[in-house]
């Protein structure tokens, strides 16, 4: 009666989420999502470019969020500052980030003034100037930003888990960038990557919120339609990474008190049709204080003092981390030990009725929360359409997860969570050079 009951709620919330979606492309290839919620006099717009770490080779890592920073600063008939002022005055909230495989800027705002968000965002898009004196002043920020990255012992760590998981996939690469390239950085490629980059069919926009569909479709024509759009062909490495034939492990030393344990598996990316399992498999291992890592490493034995795991799996091939800080390093060997025993019983031994069904709940509980903030139904849907090739793929994977079962976690466990395939990264306090 439960699982039924959860069915339901499973197919008619995303029937339902899907019934209030619509969606047009314009003639110069934007591609535009909205979903309506009237449940609050609030729009959110999102504009998404296909750009971010994964489409930088080296001597331009970074560089997609060196640009991120310089799109606040000034267009044709917009001043630095302006974009902020304006949308202050109207009390919205905007904000960019750049990703692996997008670059997103996002505002906030009451649903009588959504349209200037439409206007700031077009000339975002098309008409960004970049000045030498104010590149100079952004890129000491990012600068700073990269040295403040260099300082923190846990950075350090991820970074190099990174690079030593990804031997050719572009993954590899710290969003922020390298720190020689971002040191490197000139205007003239700030200017050559807008170009490339920013424009109508380069991008997805979605508008969620108090919205009409007949109003969305006029306003974005109205900003976006004149605006010239030039698709860009994207490289594609989802099969270049090589396959994983012997354990990878290494040290980090910095200034800490407190190490740090980092364990990763590749796992298979969103062409795989069983890739959500991953997520299953992580939330069974780490996901809460009833998750079977933390019972074991914090709750039974005190070992640690946190356990989280998760997959990373966005568009390729990706990890999945489990991520543990030891009370003490001398513990880590006892550590490693149980956490290698307890994948194993799941390769060997099914999960519980019990343990899948507290994933599942917690998959669900997670959806109907997405659900009512219409920012984070509005990422989903870009990030998805992005990623996967269509905004459907959101929809579909609580489905994916509710469908899971005993034999395929057994299975996945088997295939990728095995010791050939792992990698190991240590954070340990300094070393004292002896005298």
């Amino acid at each position: 009666m439960f699982n039924s009951l959860l069915c339901f709620l499973i197919v008619s919330g995303a029937d339902s989420i899907e019934s209030r979606i619509f969606e047009f492309q314009l003639r110069n290839g934007l591609e535009v999502i909205g979903y309506v919620d009237s449940s609050a006099p609030v729009v959110s717009v999102n504009i998404y470019y296909r750009v971010g770490s994964y489409d930088e080779n080296t001597g331009y890592t970074g560089i997609s969020h060196m640009l991120e920073h310089m799109s606040f600063k000034h267009t044709d008939i917009y001043k630095p500052g302006d974009f902020d002022r304006m949308l202050d005055s109207v009390g919205a909230f905007n904000n960019g980030f750049t990703s692996t495989y997008y670059t997103g800027y996002y505002e906030n705002i009451a649903k009588e003034r959504w349209e200037l968000a439409l206007k700031l965002e077009a000339a975002r898009m098309a008409k960004c100037i970049f000045p030498d004196s104010e590149f100079e002043s952004e890129h000491q920020v990012v600068a700073e930003e990269r040295r403040l990255q260099d300082n923190r012992p846990t950075a350090a760590l991820w970074e190099n888990f990174d690079a030593v998981a990804f031997l050719a996939n572009p993954q590899r690469n710290p969003t922020i960038g390298w720190p020689d390239d971002v040191a490197n950085f000139t205007v003239e490629k700030i200017r050559e990557w807008y170009k490339f980059y920013y424009n109508p069919a380069n991008a997805v926009l979605v508008v969620s919120g108090d919205i009409r569909p007949e109003e969305v479709q006029t306003k974005v024509e109205k900003y976006f339609g004149k605006l010239k759009g030039a698709p860009v062909k994207r490289a594609d490495f989802y099969n270049i990474e090589p396959e994983l034939n012997g354990e990878r492990r290494f040290i980090v030393r910095k200034p800490v008190n407190v190490p740090l344990l980092l364990i990763g598996y590749p796992t298979p990316g969103v062409r795989d049709s069983l890739y959500i399992i991953g997520d299953v498999v992580a939330s069974v291992l780490g996901a809460g204080r009833n998750s079977r890592l933390y019972r074991t490493l914090v709750v039974d034995s005190g070992l640690a003092t946190s356990v989280s795991v998760w997959n990373s799996v966005e568009k390729d091939p990706g990890l999945l981390y489990i991520n543990i800080t030891p009370k003490s390093d001398t513990l880590i060997p006892k550590i490693e030990q149980l956490v290698y025993q307890q994948i194993k019983r799941m390769q060997t031994e099914p999960v519980t009725e019990k343990e899948l069904n507290r994933v599942k709940n917690q998959a669900l509980a997670g959806y109907i929360f997405d659900r009512d903030d219409i920012s984070d139904i509005a990422y989903y849907l870009a990030t998805s359409h992005i990623t996967t090739g269509n905004w459907r793929n959101f929809l579909e994977q609580l489905k994916r997860i509710q469908s899971a079962t005993q034999e395929q976690i057994m299975s996945y466990c088997s295939r990728y969570l095995t010791d050939r395939r792992r990698i190991v990264g240590i954070l340990l306090p300094e070393m004292e050079e002896k005298q």
